[in-house]
């Protein structure tokens, strides 16, 4: 399907036929877009640090580099939004957001939560037609999504203890020296089954380091921060669906956790969702689409 050509005037005529739609999620570590046509098809992602002002790394992140689609006319895609002057957009494409900071974004077209964007996220990819679960570990919470092929039935967030997020494997890493991209291969070569008692992160890497003191493997504590984090996560609430998704930027960087989880459940599928790390910025570009009519306009004119 071709895209609407580029234009350097402002989206300002509501009858333009929308043709991408952008999904923003600005997480706690990073902020993620992905864009998709009308069909729902994949066009883009790519991804920033979530630095602030938060507005002028979310302009970055959809201004992209060079050649690449942006839903921002070219003559504001290298210009910082100045004096609160939100950028103006191409005809035909409208944006969308979710994740922690979605609020903090004037410009987009509309917003919604991270359980509806991962949800729209997965079951757009993924077409499950049974009740599934969604784990969704982020850098600072994680979310257990019960869910059936046409909603959202029920969920559990963790905010108030970074113990089984990003933040918490974070900083263990950092307490045992091991740089992140290092921690699956080494945790793969672990000799012992431990465990972690510590719930919390502060109490966790005092443990950790104790552990050190007596002489014990670095791969052998790996091992257990990862275990530590399938069992705070798998804490949270019940799982009684048949099917386990998991999506995320953590899951998407530490393979090691899936089969951990799978190990934990007799007879249950564990899916990895096709770009786990960008499943809440397409859920919001779907839910975008969703909010089309087949003329072009959104469903509430």
């Amino acid at each position: 399907m071709s895209i609407v050509a580029d234009t350097d005037r402002p989206d300002t005529d509501t009858a333009v036929r929308t043709e991408v739609f952008w999904g923003v999620d600005c997480g706690s570590a990073e902020i993620k877009v992905a864009a998709i046509d009308r069909e729902g098809r994949l066009l883009t992602t790519r991804r920033g640090r979530t630095l602030f002002p938060l507005v002028e790394h979310v302009h970055r992140s959809l201004a992209g580099l060079g050649d690449e689609l942006s839903p921002i006319i070219d003559g504001d895609r290298a210009k910082l939004p100045a004096d609160g002057r939100p950028p103006k957009l191409r005809p035909g494409h409208k944006v969308f957001a979710t994740g922690y900071g979605r609020h903090h974004i004037d410009f987009v077209q509309g917003q919604l939560t991270e359980i509806k964007a991962h949800y729209l996220g997965v079951q757009q990819q993924l077409q499950l037609q049974q009740d599934y679960t969604i784990i969704d570990i982020g850098g600072q919470d994680a979310k257990v999504i019960r869910a059936t092929p046409s909603r959202v039935e029920q969920f559990a967030i963790n905010r108030k203890c970074a113990a089984g997020t990003g933040a918490y494997i974070e900083e263990l890493a950092h307490r045992l020296e091991v740089p992140m991209q290092d921690l699956p291969r080494l945790a793969a070569a672990h000799d012992k089954e431990l465990t972690l008692n510590s719930y919390c992160t502060v109490f966790s890497g005092q443990e950790v380091i104790k552990l050190l003191m007596q002489g014990e493997r670095v791969e052998n504590l790996i091992h257990a921060l990862y275990r530590s984090v399938v069992k705070r996560v798998l804490e949270m609430t019940a799982i009684d669906t048949d099917t386990l998704v998991f999506s995320g930027g953590v899951m998407s960087h530490h393979d090691v956790l899936m089969p951990l989880f799978a190990e934990r459940f007799d007879a249950v599928r564990t899916l990895l969702a096709p770009n786990a790390q960008f499943c809440g910025a397409l859920g919001a570009a779907i839910h975008g689409m969703n909010e089309e009519s087949d003329d072009g306009l959104p469903n509430h004119q």
